[in-house]
């Protein structure tokens, strides 16, 4: 996984973001004050540091509504864009551990020699306001699954433990999932 990871082949260098519709970027959100889930959102937001408490506003046009209007702080400027919140620049492998049996084992139709085994990865670089336990616990809840796994916030850190196969090319164990790469690419995982 080391080696994957050094050469760019696995996902070391993935940032871990929210992508669930609003857009964060410098201009305010405003809300709808019925509108409870998006408000508990944004006030998550607030906790963390992301975001100003929010001012009442109204909508323009021939039905005015009462809205909440929450203007961005500069600090969110360091973990937004492109229409996402990310909480980590990066990944990082903590450990390859509970490793199978090696056995016979067919991935995408191709038979190979592999082993299961669990990939733990936690994050690098993350945000400094995840140390707000009320903020990391509802982050997680928004985070998509990252490569068919969930991020947990935990005493020592965020984590996430994968089961992973891992199969045997030209005499050296790879992980599944850049298996099938062309010969090149997949050499130079190696």
């Amino acid at each position: 996984m080391r080696i994957a990871i050094a050469r760019g082949d696995s996902p070391g260098r993935d940032p871990i973001c929210v992508a669930n519709g609003l857009a964060y970027d410098q201009e305010p959100v405003n809300v709808e004050i019925d509108n409870a889930a998006t408000v508990s959102w944004m006030n998550i937001l607030v906790a963390a540091g992301l975001y100003a408490a929010p001012a009442n506003g109204v909508s323009g046009g021939a039905v005015s509504q009462a809205l909440l209007v929450y203007q961005p702080l500069p600090s969110l400027a360091d973990w937004a864009g492109a229409r996402r919140l990310c909480i980590a620049r990066a990944v990082k492998l903590e450990s390859v551990a509970n490793i199978g049996r090696v056995d016979d084992m067919r991935l995408r139709g191709k038979p190979y020699t592999g082993v299961p085994a669990d990939v733990r990865w936690v994050l690098d670089q993350p945000a400094p306001w995840l140390d707000n336990p009320g903020v990391a616990e509802a982050l997680a809840r928004e985070l998509p699954t990252w490569r068919s796994a969930r991020w947990q916030p935990a005493a020592q850190g965020w984590q996430l433990t994968q089961r992973k196969n891992f199969v045997r090319i030209d005499e050296q164990w790879v992980p599944g999932d850049i298996a099938d790469l062309p010969p090149a690419r997949a050499g130079a995982a190696l």
